[in-house]
């Protein structure tokens, strides 16, 4: 393979990459405080609510995508006042989704 286009295609892949990554939504403050948790941290938390995220971004985009469905869930549990989740299901391909159960701790 010729060196210049050797370096096109090095190029061409960073693009591609950089735009996927950069499809990733920014999650509020309030959104960004919303913790992971397991079931053993949050034994002693009351329950908020189910909350789910979906996202349209999937296959090369899958952990962009991923991290949508995530926002959109803690979004959702912020809005209810929830402060971590503990994730019931995350599932990826085509349209990556997740649910989970919200807790204020």
């Amino acid at each position: 393979m010729k060196s210049w286009c050797k370096s096109i295609c090095i190029l061409a892949a960073f693009i591609a990459v950089a735009l996927i990554n950069g499809c990733a939504v920014t999650p509020s403050a309030a959104a960004a405080h919303v913790q992971e948790a397991d079931a053993q941290m949050v034994t002693s938390c009351k329950y908020v609510a189910e909350v789910q995220g979906s996202s349209g971004w999937g296959n090369l985009a899958a952990s962009a995508g991923m991290e949508n469905a995530k926002t959109e869930a803690r979004e959702k549990a912020a809005k209810r006042g929830a402060t971590h989740i503990v994730w019931n299901s995350i599932a990826g391909g085509y349209a990556p989704y997740v649910s989970g159960k919200a807790y204020k701790c």
